[in-house]
């Protein structure tokens, strides 16, 4: 194990190291998926949403003129995110 891994103990997390060595491979994946999208998220300017990948496929596949959101006011809201 890494000496950074190993700063493990010096942080919260310290007490569930037992935990982590007695899980399934499965288990240790999930939290590990977990963990990075915590990450990803904290590096991400506050208030902004991480755009699902299934989402962001989607992107370009509909055409929302100005006229359209002048038109609905919710539409336009949900534009501006």
């Amino acid at each position: 194990m890494t000496a950074l891994a190993q700063r493990i103990k010096e942080t919260p997390m310290a007490p569930y190291t037992a935990l982590m060595r007695g899980m399934s491979r499965q288990d240790i994946q999930i939290v590990m998926t977990f963990l990075n999208e915590v990450m990803a998220e904290a590096d991400m300017p506050s208030g902004r949403r991480q755009v699902p990948a299934e989402f962001r496929k989607l992107r370009g596949m509909v055409n929302i003129t100005e006229e359209d959101m002048a038109k609905d006011e919710h539409l336009a809201h949900i534009m501006e995110r």
